[in-house]
């Protein structure tokens, strides 16, 4: 029961997101940025775009099967939602009501990761006398949510996924809302910021 309390704690913590895919180290102050898109896709001359006709996002938790993404949901698409019509609108593309030359859509996941100690792991693997110094053993296990957001461009003509974001962070259970907001918005910033890509 009191796992369960704890586990419901953390996708509520994760609703407010402290963010966001994950190639690199997680820690506590940093928020991991990933961007790839299709090297033979020419962006040059798009101008326009829309949500995707399927839904502008979607939450997926992989927290406990207690989890209710619609929850989640409430509370990351007024942050998310905006952000991108502004970043989007800043970088010189304007909504269309029809015909766009692109499509944006999102994710956002919450899951458990975890951090592993070996004893011994920060020793050479072999002592003078060619013996391993100790057996490989695990001492210390840290699990602990992470949130990620991922953005996907795609073209309409060609029906096809031509640009991805993501970004990556652990969750501060112990960080106000507003600092949260403030780090989810920063992410979608610094995500955009070299959107659309140059050859």
């Amino acid at each position: 029961m009191r796992n369960s309390l704890w586990y419901r704690a953390i996708s509520l913590a994760a609703i407010a997101l402290g963010l966001t895919a994950t190639i690199g180290r997680l820690d506590a102050a940093k928020t991991d940025i990933t961007v790839e898109y299709d090297k033979a896709f020419s962006f040059a001359g798009l101008k326009t775009w829309t949500w995707h006709p399927e839904g502008k996002g979607k939450v997926l938790l992989a927290l406990t099967a207690e989890n209710d993404p619609k929850v989640v949901a409430d509370r990351v698409d007024p942050v998310i939602i905006p952000s991108l019509e502004r970043e989007m609108g800043a970088r010189g593309f304007t909504m269309a009501a029809a015909n766009p030359d692109l499509y944006v859509h999102y994710y956002v996941l919450a899951a458990l990761q975890n951090s592993t100690q070996v004893q011994g792991q920060f020793l050479p693997s072999v002592t003078e006398w060619a013996v391993p110094p100790f057996l490989a053993s695990t001492t210390a296990i840290q699990t602990y949510p992470v949130g990620t957001l991922i953005v996907d461009v795609t073209a309409p003509a060609k029906q096809k996924l031509v640009w991805r974001g993501t970004a990556a962070r652990k969750i501060q259970l112990d960080r106000p809302d507003a600092e949260r907001r403030k780090v989810l918005e920063d992410a979608i910033r610094e995500m955009l910021k070299k959107f659309p890509p140059k050859k």
